[in-house]
C-alpha cells in the first residue's frame, strides 16, 4: 500500500498522538500569583484590624448604662444649619454626631446606622479620633462598637446597645445619651427642612436622600418633644422648640467640662 506521506503530521518527538500544551497550562503561573496576592490582601486587613478594632479598646454599649450621670450630650446632625454653628465651643463637652458630621467635626462619638456611611467615606472615618459606634450592619469588618436596632416605634430603654425605630439617626443617638444618664440634650443640626439650593444636608446634596426623609426627620423630632424623659434644648433651625443660641445654652445649663482623653478613659475597660 502507497502511503502519502505529506498528508501525515508527525512530530519530531512523541509521534503523532503526543499531549499538546494547553491553554490551562500556560496560565497556571498566573493563577497562583494571584492566590498569592489574595494572602497578602487578607493578611494587610487582619493587620489593620488589630491596629483599628475599638471593641477591643473600649466597654461594650451595653456597660455604658448609666456612665455620664448627670452630664449634657451635645447631638450633631447634618442638617444644613449646623454650618452656621460655632463647633469649637462644644470641645470641652461630650458629643455624639452622627453621620457624616466628621466633614465639620470630630465628636466624642462617631455613631452612624447606614452602611453607605461606611462604605463611602471609610478612610475619612478611620482618621477621626471619635469613638465610632454603628448598627452591627453598617460595619462588614467587625471593627467598632455595635448596637442593634429594633424595627418599630421608636422607645427609650435602659440599654445603650439596644436602640427603637428606623428612618432617624439623631433620634437614636438621643435614646442612646438618656440610656447613659445624661441629663440634659443639645440638639443642633436637626433643622429637618432644606437649605440655600435645595441642600439637604450641610455638606451639600446626600445621594442617599429619600422623599420621604424630612417627614420622618419631622416624626422623630415631634416623639423627642413629647416623650423624652430629660430636658431638651435646641439649637437647631426647627420651630418644635424655642431656637437658642449655643452661647446661651451653654452658659445656661454650665455643662460638665472634660478633655477628650478624659472621656476617652472613662469608656475604656
Amino acid at each position: 500500500m502507497h502511503l502519502n506521506r505529506s498528508k501525515l503530521k508527525i512530530s519530531a518527538k512523541g509521534g503523532k498522538n503526543r499531549k499538546k500544551r494547553t491553554v490551562k497550562e500556560d496560565i497556571v503561573p498566573v493563577v497562583r500569583a494571584k492566590k498569592k496576592n489574595k494572602l497578602k490582601i487578607l493578611k494587610t486587613r487582619t493587620d489593620d484590624k488589630r491596629k483599628i478594632d475599638e471593641r477591643k479598646k473600649y466597654k461594650i454599649l451595653s456597660e455604658w448604662e448609666n456612665l455620664l450621670g448627670g452630664h449634657t450630650a451635645f447631638i450633631l446632625g447634618n442638617a444644613p444649619g449646623i454650618e452656621q454653628q460655632n463647633l469649637g465651643l462644644l470641645d470641652p463637652y461630650f458629643t455624639i454626631g452622627v453621620n457624616r458630621v466628621f466633614y465639620i467635626y470630630d465628636p466624642t462619638v462617631l455613631m452612624w446606622q447606614d452602611r453607605q456611611v461606611w462604605t463611602g467615606d471609610k478612610k475619612s472615618i478611620l482618621k477621626q479620633k471619635s469613638i465610632k459606634v454603628c448598627n452591627s450592619k453598617a460595619d462588614p469588618r467587625n471593627y467598632f462598637l455595635n448596637f442593634r436596632v429594633r424595627m418599630g416605634p421608636f422607645l427609650f430603654g435602659s440599654d445603650p446597645s439596644v436602640l427603637h425605630g428606623t428612618g432617624n439617626t439623631t433620634t437614636l443617638a438621643v435614646q442612646m445619651a438618656v440610656a447613659m444618664g445624661c441629663s440634659n440634650i443639645v440638639l443642633m443640626g436637626t433643622d429637618c427642612k432644606y437649605g440655600v439650593k435645595g441642600k439637604t444636608d450641610f455638606y451639600g446634596k446626600n445621594k442617599d436622600h429619600k422623599p420621604y426623609t424630612l417627614k420622618m426627620c419631622r416624626g422623630a423630632m415631634q416623639w423627642l418633644k413629647d416623650t423624652c424623659p430629660v430636658t431638651i434644648y435646641n439649637c437647631s433651625d426647627n420651630k418644635l422648640w424655642e431656637t437658642q443660641k449655643l452661647e446661651n445654652v451653654i452658659k445656661k445649663i454650665n455643662p460638665t467640662k472634660l478633655s477628650r482623653e478624659t472621656y476617652r478613659k472613662v469608656f475604656c475597660k
